[in-house]
This record gives structure tokens, C-alpha cells and sequence, in this order.
């Protein structure tokens, strides 16, 4: 024990620390700072040798701290990648669950659940489509959930069809946007339906799902349609491509209820005659 202590390191001692069994101990976690190593000693045995260690509180400050700054380089890389592909709406990357208003708590409980499986639902290639009149949540729920990955360092991207179709009509490589796509784990489309009605259009809104579904990447979609308008399009190009989103997003979520736009229009109205009149 003498020879240890002859060859002893000396250790970091803060504040509230202590001695117990001969060991340094953390004042703040109780856990040891040091620890007996059994080391070569150059005659073909071993001797015990006192080394420092990190205790259990500075061990988990330091994974926050790594944690931390991995998630600070993720949000810098996803940023430079959406930047590079300007598809994302802005307004988009304002919309999380914390604003959810619970109005319908089972569709929350739903979303919140597709986050928490997530690693299935990519293994799976398991997407959503959101369907139901104007201003029932739909934009904000599909959003909510790529915002809320992408706090957990899952690459996600918000578009809307006629933003997306712009951009591959102006682009000089379309195949190329077509790519960069599929560098995310998940994409959502706002606005299914509302594109121009033409066969470009719709060509164009094929080859992203069929792009997507190829990619085995999930896929969430809103639209405006009933389900009734997705199974019985009416024409044959419009057809493979509602057959298409279905078969990407397999979890299909009816929007009901008032229009949440028209009650914020109607409360903003009041307050604007509260400050005016």
C-alpha cells in the first residue's frame, strides 16, 4: 500500500470532496474520482496503481455537453441542406407541438406516437396523410411532426406542391432536385390538389411520390381532398398518382371540425375593433 501511495497521481480535489476507503470521493455525487488499476510492474506480475477516474455527475455533464453540440452541428448541416435546396416555406419551421391547442386529443395522441416510433415508422416506410377541409390543422400537425424530429437529429424537409413544382419547372436539373430530396429522412408536401391541372403538373407530382416511394422514405401529405376525390380521381393521370400517396402513407388522419383560420380571422377582428373603434 506504501508503494501506491509512492506512486499515486495526484487528483482534481474541488470543494465537498472526500476520502473514503482511501479513494477520492465527488462531494456532489457520492461517486469515486479514483480507482486501483492492477498495472504491469516489469517482473511478469502486477501492481495495484492509483489512477483518477471521472465520477458519475461529471461523466453526465459531459454527455450533455457532447449531446448538446452534436445537436447544434445537426441543426447547422440540416440547415445548409435546406438552404441549398430552398424548398421549405419559413413559415413552416414555426409550427411544433408545444402549440398544439388539444381540441382534438386523439389526433395529438396519434402525432406524438408516429414521433416516438419513429425508428419503426422509417423502417417501414410508414407515412401520413392528413385529409379535410380548409383550416382544420393539417398543415400544422404534418409540420409539427417534421419540426419535432428534427429536434431529435432526424433530417426532415416542409414543402408544398406549388412551391415544389415552380422549382422544378425553373430548375436546370431537375433530376437533381429530384435527389436532393431523398436526403431527407422525411418529407412533407403541403397542399395536395391544388396544383395547376395539366399533364405536366401532374407529371411532375408523380415522379416526386414515385421518387419518394422508390426511395423507401416516408412521406407525409395534406390535402384538401375527400377520400372519395383520392379513390375516384376521375382520370387516369390523377388516379396512379393518389394511388401512389396512399400506398406511401398508409396512416390516413380525417381532419374535422371548425375552421381554426376562421376563428383567428374573427378573434384578430375583434381585437382590431377593440383598438379602433
Amino acid at each position: 500500500m506504501d508503494y501506491v501511495k509512492a506512486v499515486m497521481q495526484p487528483a482534481i480535489t474541488e470543494p465537498g470532496d472526500y476520502e473514503e476507503n482511501g479513494l477520492l470521493m465527488c462531494g456532489k455525487c457520492r461517486t469515486p474520482k479514483q480507482t486501483y488499476v492492477d498495472m504491469p510492474d516489469g517482473k511478469g506480475g502486477v501492481v495495484p496503481r492509483l489512477c483518477t477516474i471521472t465520477c458519475q455527475c461529471k461523466c453526465e455533464a459531459l454527455e450533455i455537453q457532447r449531446k448538446e453540440q452534436q445537436q447544434e452541428e445537426f441543426a447547422q448541416y440540416l440547415l445548409q441542406l435546406r438552404e441549398r435546396d430552398n424548398v421549405t416555406d419559413p413559415a413552416y419551421l414555426k409550427m411544433t407541438l408545444d402549440m398544439d391547442d388539444q381540441k382534438n386529443p386523439k389526433l395529438s395522441a396519434v402525432c406524438r406516437r408516429y414521433i416516438e416510433q419513429w425508428d419503426a415508422m422509417l423502417e417501414q416506410n410508414m407515412g401520413i396523410l392528413f385529409y379535410g377541409t380548409v383550416g382544420t390543422g393539417k398543415s400544422f400537425f404534418a409540420c409539427a411532426i417534421a419540426n419535432e424530429l428534427a429536434k431529435q437529429m432526424v433530417p426532415t424537409v416542409m414543402t408544398n406542391f406549388p412551391r415544389l413544382l415552380n422549382l422544378l419547372q425553373s430548375s436546370k436539373d431537375r433530376q437533381q432536385l429530384l435527389d436532393s430530396l431523398q436526403s431527407y429522412k422525411l418529407l412533407v408536401i403541403d397542399d395536395l390538389g391544388v396544383e395547376r391541372d395539366s399533364s405536366y403538373a401532374a407529371e411532375q407530382v408523380y415522379s416526386v411520390i414515385d421518387a419518394r416511394a422508390r426511395a423507401k422514405l416516408p412521406l407525409i401529405v395534406t390535402t384538401n381532398l375527400t377520400m372519395e376525390d383520392l379513390k375516384q380521381p376521375g382520370t387516369m393521370q390523377y388516379s396512379r398518382i393518389y394511388d401512389r400517396v396512399l400506398e406511401q402513407c398508409p396512416i390516413t388522419l380525417r381532419m374535422t371540425g371548425e375552421s381554426r383560420r376562421a376563428g383567428s380571422a374573427a378573434l384578430r377582428a375583434e381585437q382590431a375593433r377593440k383598438l379602433l373603434l
